[in-house]
């Protein structure tokens, strides 16, 4: 019995002595924190500056002029001069059409024509001559009249079976073959012909925005997008467009649902290189003078708020809201929330929270502090 006494007695001194070094090790730890205070951290001080921001819009190219290519004679198709995304020359010939009905209409409204003639000359001397009425030569006039219309109606149609390109460009597809009926009342075009000139790359552009960038020009909102400066087009492929494009006001109507207009940039296209169809992105710069700049990198977000430390002489970061108008690959052109001198912390923001007090170090305290920790042993 008064072993198990002893034994009892051991096991209680020793969870007693485990207590108390777990206890003097948790003061300890906190000791050692108190003693350490505030950590440093990297801070900026809020500067004005010019920064550029490009912002992209997605676009399809159109050219400006494409025009429906539409049969106005009835007939098969004979031959087809042309293959799709060929360039053809304004009055080139594309596709011809049979005509030997036009040709033959031609001919009797010719020999009609010739006959009326005929007869003109004829009774002109018997008139004259008071042999006849002049109202058997004013018929005779009347009838070569109507049988000159005639023909040249005929000639004209007969033009009609060789349908010739309206403008020079890129031909689209061939919706039929040689062999095909075609009429003057086809509901669809045979082909498509896109002019070579300038093509238009159509997007819409928020109206506030667009407002906002032409602040500093003069003139009808027009005038104004006129003098912006040019933008730059992104072929599908990723490659960056030769030719820089001019914005053009697409309409001035604003769409209610979305409150942007529709913009246009004007490329030239001298090498055909573009065609209508063609996809792409319009990048348009932005440039901002004289505004405040934050770095990203300093920035948080709570509820989709951009969220920023400020702090104050005494070491204390303050949670503060910033209003960003617009962002570059690393910095946010701000409008509000900080001022021209305010120090912000830039690296360990998770590990803050507003009220904190830390040991503000500039990037260059930091960098010769690093370069003294890094010199080598002598």
């Amino acid at each position: 019995m008064k072993q198990y006494d002893n034994r009892l007695s051991f096991i209680s001194l020793s969870f007693l002595l485990v207590f108390v070094g777990i206890f003097v090790s948790c003061q300890s730890k906190k000791t050692d924190k108190e003693k350490k205070g505030p950590s440093k951290y990297q801070v900026a001080s809020i500067t004005r500056g010019d920064a550029t921001v490009f912002t992209s819009f997605a676009t399809q190219i159109e050219s400006e002029n494409t025009v429906d290519i539409y049969s106005r004679a009835n007939g098969y198709i004979e031959r087809i001069y042309v293959k799709e995304g060929d360039n053809v020359r304004k009055g080139s010939p594309i596709l011809k059409i049979s005509d030997a009905d036009y040709r033959q209409t031609v001919n009797s409204t010719k020999a009609a024509y010739d006959n009326a003639q005929l007869e003109v000359r004829k009774l002109q001397p018997l008139v004259d001559k008071g042999i006849i009425s002049p109202y058997q030569l004013q018929t005779a006039q009347s009838n070569l009249q109507a049988a000159r219309a005639a023909y040249e109606n005929a000639r004209i149609n007969l033009g009609y079976t060789v349908i010739k390109s309206p403008v020079s460009g890129v031909v689209g597809r061939i919706t039929l073959k040689p062999g095909s009926l075609v009429t003057a009342g086809l509901a669809d075009p045979i082909t498509t012909v896109a002019s070579s000139g300038d093509v238009f790359a159509y997007f819409s552009f928020d109206e506030k925005k667009l407002i906002q960038l032409c602040n500093n020009a003069s003139g009808t909102l027009k005038q104004k997008v006129a003098k912006l400066p040019p933008v730059e087009l992104i072929l599908a492929d990723g490659q960056k467009y030769e030719y820089k494009g001019k914005l053009e006001l697409g309409s001035s109507i604003v769409d209610q649902t979305t409150g942007s207009l529709q913009m246009k940039a004007v490329f030239p296209n001298p090498h055909a290189l573009l065609h209508t169809g063609t996809s792409g992105t319009v990048i348009v710069p932005t440039f901002y003078t004289n505004v405040l700049l934050v770095p990203q990198k300093a920035t948080y977000e709570i509820q989709d708020k951009k969220m920023v430390f400020v702090v104050d002489p005494h070491g204390i970061i303050h949670a503060t809201n910033i209003t960003v108008a617009n962002a570059t690959s690393d910095q946010y052109v701000v409008e509000d929330g900080v001022n021209v001198g305010d120090k912000i912390v830039v690296d360990g923001l998770n590990r803050l929270k507003d009220g904190d007090k830390i040991i503000p170090v500039s990037a260059h305290d930091r960098n010769k502090g690093a370069k003294r920790t890094a010199a080598p042993k002598k």
